[in-house]
């Protein structure tokens, strides 16, 4: 392993995008390999002993191309990292969530919307009662917005009714401001949740997440070395051409993509 060696990124779709799109223009010097697990998603309609078995198969893909480094640009991961197992260290999108939290609002109730999975785990609500008793999550577990998004983005009708169905209940008794977005896919209609809801200020933890990489990274001095021309490989279990879609959104145009046999994930055991 060199300074050289990519930074892995997983998600189980396309959600780990938005976080890939702010890595790139943060640290457009590092090499990047990006892994979807679309075949397998949504993780966050799993039990923990699946998302647990996939994720760490997700790690030893990552591990075994020689990254230095992986983000969980996943929440459903990130909120059962302390079972997974890896040899590069992981970096947690709901810790950085909670921090980013503490940065924006200093007392008062916070709402949050992710898959159930993350919910039910409790992930946010700890990892936040480690940092302050000050601030407080308002939770609300979504089915099918992370779904919706992945398989219909530009279904716009379609995509605000589910908006409203995961967002209505946090509003409807309380007086909430802030909103964190706590699946990795819901940045993806960051504007639409906006125009529907313009009261609120959002927060989207990968920015904090890549902040505590970069942090990671200089006091190692693990740097690349290189101010831009980071090469950008993106894997996925499900079809390339779709991917080659959703690669729209990233500003940089040096990607190759690549779908994956089954087996490497050892998907067919699934």
């Amino acid at each position: 392993m060199t300074n050289q060696s990519p930074i892995g990124l997983i998600d189980s779709g396309i959600g780990g995008f938005t976080v890939l799109r702010e890595l790139q223009q943060r640290l457009p010097g590092e090499n990047l390999i990006y892994l979807g697990d679309s075949l397998r998603m949504p993780y966050g309609e799993l039990d923990n002993a699946a998302i647990i078995e996939y994720a760490n198969s997700d790690i030893r893909f990552l591990e075994e191309r020689g990254v230095k480094a992986i983000l969980l640009a996943c929440n459903t991961i990130s909120s059962l990292m302390e079972q997974l197992t890896a040899n590069v260290p992981l970096f947690s999108i709901v810790e950085a969530g909670c921090l980013a939290t503490m940065e924006t609002c200093k007392t008062g109730e916070v709402g949050l919307i992710a898959t159930r999975a993350t919910v039910n785990n409790g992930a946010y609500p700890r990892v936040l009662r480690q940092l302050t008793d000050q601030v407080v999550f308002v939770q609300q577990g979504t089915k099918t917005l992370a779904s919706v998004i992945n398989n219909y983005p530009e279904e716009i009708e379609l995509l605000r009714t589910h908006i409203h169905l995961a967002i209505d209940p946090l509003i409807e008794e309380r007086d909430i401001h802030v909103l964190l977005l706590g699946c990795t896919h819901f940045p993806i209609v960051r504007e639409t949740i906006e125009e529907l809801y313009p009261q609120f200020t959002i927060i989207n933890p990968a920015i904090k997440e890549i902040d505590i990489l970069r942090e990671k990274l200089t006091a190692q001095d693990a740097f690349s070395g290189m101010d831009d021309g980071g090469k950008t490989e993106i894997y996925t279990t499900g079809t390339q051409a779709d991917y080659e879609i959703f690669c729209d959104m990233v500003d940089y145009l040096d990607i190759r993509c690549h779908s994956l046999n089954q087996a490497v994930l050892d998907i067919d055991k699934a």
